[in-house]
């Protein structure tokens, strides 16, 4: 698969355009679109059931949009395995409420800071 950057602004890092998410008949996302720029700071609220997780699941590459688009700096995303992504600079957490018991505060703050710095040592898309 072949990836091809879309014609936007240079400072737009991540845009979605008219994204839909349906599960069976419930819509949790309809026509959602936005842009976030290089150094913006985005906050997104609502309340439980409101498809706030759909959505950054949906930017990040871990759910598919049942249509719409998401770019990452340009990029259609849509097929792009989620290494590739992450490789463009953009990932997602996950909430992890319990703590790895056999590892000091330190080294489980370490974890979660090192997780994956490998990958951005000079590998190649």
């Amino acid at each position: 698969m072949t990836m091809q950057a879309a014609a936007v602004s240079n400072a737009q890092v991540i845009e979605t355009r008219d994204i839909v998410v349906r599960f069976g008949g419930l819509v949790a996302l309809d026509r959602v679109t936005l842009a976030v720029a290089r150094g913006e700071i985005l906050g997104l609220i609502g309340p439980n059931g409101a498809g706030k997780t759909t959505l950054l699941s949906v930017m990040s590459g871990t759910q598919r949009p049942t249509s719409g688009t998401v770019l990452v700096k340009g990029i259609d995303i849509a097929g792009v395995p989620t290494y590739r992504i992450v490789r463009l600079g953009l990932a997602r957490t996950f909430q992890v409420v319990k703590p790895f018991a056999n590892l000091t505060v330190r080294e489980n703050v370490a974890v979660g800071a090192l997780f994956g710095a490998r990958a951005f040592c000079g590998a190649a898309w």
